[in-house]
């Protein structure tokens, strides 16, 4: 795991945790603390960019929705050659 990858799993770890503090805070059901724990739709994309020198590079894009319960989910979505899905599920979150 590169130190990129690691400080964004820290950062959704902390999100996580504060998500499970609120819960207690709320007496949330348990039902909802489970499906509000994971993502709904975490979806990977390929796409490819010609360069200017003339090659191809494909790049990866992710999007990642939490949960569309109450209407239209808004969610992470980036595309970059360094983008992983750990960041873009932080963003979501």
């Amino acid at each position: 795991m590169t130190d990129k990858t690691r400080n964004e799993q820290d950062l959704f770890d902390d999100a996580r945790s504060r998500l499970i503090d609120i819960f207690k805070r709320l007496d949330v059901h348990p039902d909802a603390r489970e499906r509000l724990s994971q993502p709904e739709l975490p979806l990977q994309v390929s796409i490819p960019v010609r360069m200017d020198d003339g090659s191809l590079r494909v790049l990866p894009g992710w999007r990642v929705q939490y949960d569309n319960t109450l209407g239209p989910a808004k969610g992470g979505i980036r595309f970059h050659q360094a983008v992983n899905q750990e960041e873009v599920t932080t963003l979501s979150f």
